[in-house]
């Protein structure tokens, strides 16, 4: 029995790819946008929350991280590996388009 070709476009853009989600716009497209925003977004907090924290916790060690942080001057090789990893990020990112 052949399978269907996996390399197909759905038969409808737009489509729930597991199931209906949550329904906030006539679109379904855009209503997974909105999921996808909401969930960079609860990241980004996660990420926020969690360096504070750090912070805090580096303070009450007598340690300013925040002053360091933005006193801090890369070397050319910390450039180099950063601009790697920021690249190798963007093309996951990238990668289904």
């Amino acid at each position: 029995m052949d399978s269907p070709d996996q390399s197909a476009p759905p038969s409808r853009i737009g489509t729930e790819i597991d199931g209906p989600g949550p329904v906030y716009f006539d679109s379904v497209v855009t209503d997974n946008l909105l999921e996808a925003f909401m969930e960079l977004a609860a990241e980004v907090w996660t990420i926020r929350d969690r360096q504070a924290v750090l912070e805090t916790v580096l303070a009450a060690k007598g340690i300013d991280a925040a002053a360091l942080i933005e006193a801090h001057r890369p070397p050319p090789a910390e450039i180099a590996t950063r601009k790697a990893m920021r690249e190798a990020f963007v093309a996951r990112l990238l990668a289904g388009f």
